[in-house]
């Protein structure tokens, strides 16, 4: 039986009179997409975490560095008690296994319009942009990513990449999640007086977790 896949590109190449891929153009489109061609790109440098930060830094994304994963909780609710915020959090299921706080409300499920902060895990960091790249997931609903207003994005050290076209590399290796998100810094507008106000359609702020290991 034809998935419902096959049978969209099947109409859309009908529609074109466009007949059925040869074995040669098939095997050539294949290879492109396997190793697609990498044009020219702003030069990085070696140290990525530097400038993964000056460059969140300029979105005013802000940041710390735990050594572990189990340094996170501590983390979090040392941020918490910084901005005033409350204890209850939406967080991302792949974290369930953390050791929480009592003090802390964790709840894992998608987010509602009265979230205050969310926790999600980063697919990648982008040294390039300062942009973090969120896939959407059983365990992570996308709008852990938008709703709540304090958006706390959970990087490990060895995700961070230098250039934009590794994160699509990196996704080739999996299956293509139903949504990737390529956040820099927290929501923004301009369009009142051409002023810059922060959460205008998203979260007011973008706090960065990096764990070393």
């Amino acid at each position: 039986m034809m998935s419902t896949r096959d049978l969209i590109f099947t109409q859309i190449r009908q529609s074109l009179k466009r007949p059925e891929l040869d074995e040669n153009a098939r095997q050539q489109l294949e290879s492109r997409i396997a190793s697609p061609p990498v044009f020219e790109r702003p030069a990085v440098g070696a140290d990525l975490t530097t400038k993964f930060f000056y460059q969140l830094e300029k979105v005013v994304g802000t940041h710390d560095t735990i050594s572990t994963l189990t340094d996170l909780p501590f983390a979090i609710l040392e941020f918490l008690q910084q901005h005033q915020l409350p204890k209850e959090l939406v967080v991302d299921r792949s974290f369930q296994p953390l050791s929480w706080p009592p003090r802390l409300s964790i709840n894992y499920r998608a987010a509602q319009a009265n979230d205050v902060t969310s926790i999600t895990q980063a697919f990648a960091g982008i040294a390039e942009t300062g942009s973090v790249v969120l896939i959407s997931s059983p365990a992570s609903p996308t709008t852990l990513n938008f709703l709540p207003e304090n958006h706390l994005v959970v990087l490990k050290q060895v995700d961070l990449v230098a250039h934009i076209e590794e994160v699509w590399k990196k996704l080739r290796l999996q299956a293509m999640p139903r949504t990737v998100n390529f956040i820099t810094g927290p929501s923004r507008t301009a369009d009142i007086e051409q002023t810059i106000q922060l959460g205008a359609h998203g979260p007011r702020r973008l706090h960065l977790i990096l764990v070393k290991k």
